[in-house]
């Protein structure tokens, strides 16, 4: 038997393993009667019938008309008209637009003010951009002018300004109109653009827990009137967070659509896919990286991230935004030190946007710092020209993360919270009230090395087939897909038929990949193993770098039936993710938006919210306090639909859940002093949530009795109750309890909480 034949039979076993392992995980998807059930609702037959016509669309444009520009505006078309049909046009439209000003701002002080080269392009611009928005958004709030309609206005000033004046900077770098796209680029590039239009298609309706409980309440939990460093009174931990994203979003947030904020995700999902392409070219050709970027498309762990307004989008993208300058530098020479500006200052603005990066991005930009070390591979200053202004962005970076960080600190003591509290306050932080101190939780506590080494492999079973059970209910929602085990299949062939035939500057780069990949991949077993509650979305740069790495691995080995064959199960792959990617997303939507084509564009889901609210008895107390979107209302109630009032909310469940301070309502001199603290208005209680077995129930009426809440009013039994820290027992008071008892709809006592 020929070597050659040796290897056609050992790709088709390949082959026959993927197809055999998607075979085995749709058998273990279709079991679950929660797959099932929603692959026989008319909304998910409709959404792949829409998909299906997409996608034909897409490719039908990209073969008929022979320019790329013609391609181009047929496939906007194709969008505009999908976006218009699902009432995302809109929203979509206003937010590119918003970017658009990040990468012109970026660009005008790159260029213009630093003399930065204009060829390192529209991802310069934006890390340029979006660093510096954040360092003025940061220094108004600091001077007391940080509202979300100072900031407005400036970005209106700023940008008519950058129109009138600085259209200069902009230049041209070349509109690809030269370009000449394969037949199977072009159908990778319309799976892609299927992919995006999928999560577009249900912008309006994928709102998830998250997003509602901070992510669209900026407006409310960043801003009373003053900026960012205000305290606001709240103790849920996740208001606390590095607010890097949230900050520089905050001019969206006071729209009345969910939608302008979470489309900004959508947008930067492009971002990250095209990074993702960026990356794969120091590695491979052309239609190669496509192939990459299509295969990330098909990642449920980063697109159902698309339609949140949490920050794992864009950290993931400042994140590949950070490796590429990294591996410019190493291409470009140690004279372009520039590029490594760029790396330092995107690793740096990572820290801002999500707690979790200080481990994850550090992971990877301290392996490369290293490398460069190892390498004496150090700045060459002075030696070509065009650099210095590297040196602005960087520093920009560090008041970016300076001004997030000291938001934490104010608030907190801390200038991290979530999981490093513990390790800060045993090296000398100290927390403030009414915080507490919260651990890293480990699964693997009390277990023997037996029991953690199965645990693990039950995991990563999860992880490669079917991520069900207890602890995978938060990654099937941001699953990996079928991706994983198809790249440790492919990963294997590689390595038996590779060459290892890399020399000069592109070896550099392959050692550069693994000597960052490996240690990252032992960071996230290591997360894998230990977390109690292990979310998908914090393996999103795994996913990226192991492609990367293993799609690099296949390209090396210089044999094409290597490559075919994986772009042949793959294409399996990408048609299992489109399966899998439907039925999913952050809050269990059910197929898309419902067409309509009359609308304004947008779907309001402050006036939705407010008509739920009117559903549920809430009319008279909602008006109370949308008079005044700086009132202070601590609800009790369902969690998180209470925090849809027009105000700065925080629920019962925020001060007692996990992530606040249970001691705080032990005693009612505990929760009269948090109230005093909150400086809260008024303590909202929602009818039947409560009754006489809940702590709840009795602290409200002890509150009542002593004169600390004094009702309002009661809106079809709910309670709207003013704060009175000094309040005492009176006549008054007696027969406010009395009141509260006849006039509030109590929990009936076989009902769940």
């Amino acid at each position: 038997m020929g070597r050659l034949q040796k290897h056609k039979y050992g790709v088709l076993l390949f082959m026959v393993f993927s197809a055999a392992g998607i075979l085995y995980s749709l058998n273990q998807i279709l079991n679950q009667e929660v797959f099932q059930w929603i692959m026989n609702q008319r909304e998910y037959k409709t959404m792949m019938a829409e998909t299906a016509e997409l996608f034909a669309a897409f490719c039908l444009s990209g073969f008929l008309f022979p320019k790329s520009r013609q391609k181009l505006v047929a496939a906007v078309l194709i969008t505009a008209v999908f976006l218009w049909a699902h009432v995302a046009f809109v929203p979509v439209l206003v937010s590119g637009l918003y970017l658009a000003y990040i990468l012109f701002f970026g660009r005008f002080l790159r260029v213009s003010l630093w003399r930065l080269p204009k060829g390192d392009g529209v991802v310069s611009d934006f890390l340029t951009g979006a660093v510096f928005l954040i360092v003025i958004f940061c220094f108004m709030s600091a001077i007391g002018i940080g509202s979300i309609g100072h900031l407005t206005v400036f970005v209106f000033i700023s940008g008519g300004i950058l129109l009138l004046s600085g259209r200069s900077c902009l230049g041209v770098e070349g509109n690809g109109s030269g370009l000449a796209f394969s037949g199977k680029e072009i159908f990778l590039l319309a799976f892609l653009l299927t992919m995006v239009c999928l999560q577009a298609g249900r912008l309006n309706i994928a709102v998830d827990y998250d997003s509602l409980w901070y992510g669209v309440r900026s407006r409310y939990i960043l801003d009373n009137g003053h900026g960012i460093y205000e305290n606001l009174g709240t103790i849920g931990i996740v208001y606390t967070y590095s607010k890097g994203f949230e900050v520089l979003t905050l001019p969206l947030s006071q729209l009345p659509s969910y939608s302008f904020v979470t489309s900004i995700n959508l947008w930067l999902s492009m971002g990250v896919l095209f990074m993702g392409y960026k990356i794969g070219r120091f590695y491979m050709k052309r239609e190669q990286a496509v192939f990459l970027a299509a295969l990330l498309s098909g990642v449920p762990g980063i697109m159902n991230m698309a339609v949140t307004a949490k920050s794992d989008i864009i950290t993931l993208l400042v994140q590949e935004i950070m490796l590429y300058y990294l591996l410019c530098y190493i291409k470009a020479g140690q004279k372009s030190w520039r590029y490594l500006g760029y790396g330092t200052a995107a690793f740096l603005l990572s820290l801002t946007l999500k707690p979790t990066a200080l481990i994850f991005s550090t992971a990877v930009f301290g392996m490369g710092f290293l490398y460069l070390l190892g390498k004496f591979l150090l700045p060459r200053f002075g030696a070509e020209g065009g650099n210095t202004g590297g040196v602005a962005v960087v520093a920009g970076a560090l008041l970016a993360l300076g001004g997030i960080w000291a938001r934490t600190q104010v608030l907190t003591g801390l200038p991290l919270t979530s999981v490093f509290s513990s390790l800060l306050t045993r090296i000398g932080f100290h927390l403030k009230y009414p915080f507490m101190v919260n651990t890293i939780p480990n699964s693997g506590s009390g277990m023997s090395l037996k029991e953690r080494t199965v645990h693990l492999a039950n995991r990563l079973h999860g992880f490669f087939f079917c991520p069900v059970g207890e602890d995978m209910d938060h990654v099937i929602l941001a699953w990996g897909g079928f991706l994983l085990y198809f790249l440790l299949l492919l990963w294997i062939v590689s390595c038996f038929y590779g060459k290892n035939v890399d020399r000069g500057k592109k070896s550099q780069l392959s050692v550069f990949l693994k000597v960052i990949y490996i240690p990252f991949l032992v960071v996230n077993l290591v997360s894998l193993g230990m977390l109690t509650q292990v979310d998908g979305n914090y393996f999103m740069l795994f996913y990226v770098l192991t492609a990367v790495y293993v799609l690099k691995a296949a390209v090396e080995t210089g044999e094409k039936t290597v490559w075919r064959g994986g772009v042949g199960a793959g294409v399996w792959v990408l048609m299992f993710a489109v399966f899998f990617t439907a039925m999913t997303s952050w809050n269990w939507s059910l197929g898309f938006t419902p067409v309509s084509f009359h609308h304004k564009g947008y779907y309001n889901h402050q006036e939705a919210a407010r008509q739920d609210m009117v559903s549920k008895g809430n009319g008279e107390i909602w008006d109370i306090l949308a008079a005044d979107p700086e009132t202070r209302l601590i609800a009790i109630g369902d969690h998180p639909d209470v925090l849809a009032f027009p105000c700065n909310v925080q629920s019962y469940d925020d001060i007692t859940g996990v992530w606040g301070n249970v001691a705080l309502v032990k005693k009612m001199d505990y929760f009269v002093e948090f109230m005093d603290y909150a400086k809260s208005d008024y303590v909202y209680v929602q009818a039947g949530y409560t009754g006489e077995e809940n702590r709840s129930y009795t602290l409200v009426r002890d509150l009542i009795e002593w004169g600390k809440l004094v009702p309002v009013c009661y809106d079809n039994g709910n309670l709207l109750a003013a704060v009175e820290v000094n309040g005492d027992y009176s006549e008054k008071s007696a027969r406010a309890l009395t009141e509260f008892e006849q006039c509030y709809i109590k929990k009936k006592a076989n009902d769940n909480q």
